[in-house]
């Protein structure tokens, strides 16, 4: 009788080591960076097997949804909890380590290389970083260059030549977005449908960002300096524009009659 108790009481309990693979990879993918790095794999011994699955590392964000790095960025959790260190190579050692688990690179298709930079009180380490990715990652279809700001443009031109998938591309807070590199990205991302930016934008980029990429639907420059003449361009120069954002963008003062005639063509807006 009490073996019998034993037995259900067994077929009643989550057998969380019997799941099939293909589900673990999926909740992994879904998981922080941080759960999969240091929570997930200690579940179990199966799930410690899974945890080398190359497809689990995919993305170094949440997986979906993708488009969170032109919508939501730079709202990516950061699996070190903000300890970065002065010393370069402890972000470079933990960066190889991560692109090594997810094939060599090969499978790796979102990034955002914020939290493996340096302290502001240690060398940079940007270029570094962003050769790996050039020489790691040809499969990159999402990247973040948030919170970069030492990047020299011969690498970034070096990454913009090896990631030809490319299609969503985060510019917060780093120095890249200029017409040097988004006219590389015309010439070898062809793919490119979504950009993030904050902060300072050109007077006049529109033109280029119209010119460089005509299949642009995601954009995103809330908090940027972009004025009345720039945005009249944009929602008018380009017709595929489906998503834009104006949050707390403090130069336009013309913005809403612009807004009121873009509406018919653009099927989602944010502004305040």
């Amino acid at each position: 009788m009490m073996q019998r108790q034993q037995r259900l009481r067994q077929s009643r309990s989550p057998a969380w080591d019997n799941l099939p693979s293909t589900a673990l990879v999926i909740i992994f993918s879904k998981s922080s960076l941080k759960d999969r790095i240091y929570n997930l794999p200690l579940v179990c011994k199966s799930w410690a097997n899974t945890s080398h699955h190359p497809h689990c590392w995919v993305s170094f964000t949440v997986a979906p949804p993708v488009d969170a790095f032109v919508k939501s960025s730079p709202a990516f959790l950061d699996p070190f909890d903000g300890r970065r260190s002065t010393d370069p190579q402890i972000g470079i050692h933990a960066f190889q380590s991560l692109i090594s688990k997810a094939a060599g690179g090969s499978a790796l298709t979102s990034l955002y290389f914020y939290p493996f930079l340096t302290s502001l009180d240690g060398p940079s380490n940007d270029d570094t970083l962003l050769k790996l990715i050039a020489t790691s990652c040809p499969n990159l279809k999402n990247l973040s260059f948030h919170g970069s700001f030492n990047a020299s443009e011969e690498v970034l031109f070096q990454v913009v030549r090896s990631c030809p998938n490319l299609e969503l591309v985060d510019f917060s807070d780093s120095p890249y977005f200029i017409p040097a590199i988004l006219q590389e990205m015309e010439i070898h991302c062809p793919n490119i449908r979504g950009i993030r930016r904050n902060g300072f934008v050109q007077p006049f980029l529109s033109s280029t960002l119209i010119k460089c990429f005509p299949g642009l639907k995601l954009l995103n420059l809330s908090d940027s300096s972009i004025g009345d003449r720039d945005l009249l361009t944009l929602v008018t120069g380009n017709s595929r524009l489906e998503y834009l954002d104006i949050m707390r963008c403090q130069s336009l003062m013309l913005y809403m009659h612009i807004i009121k005639g873009a509406h018919r063509r653009i099927a989602e807006i944010h502004y305040d």
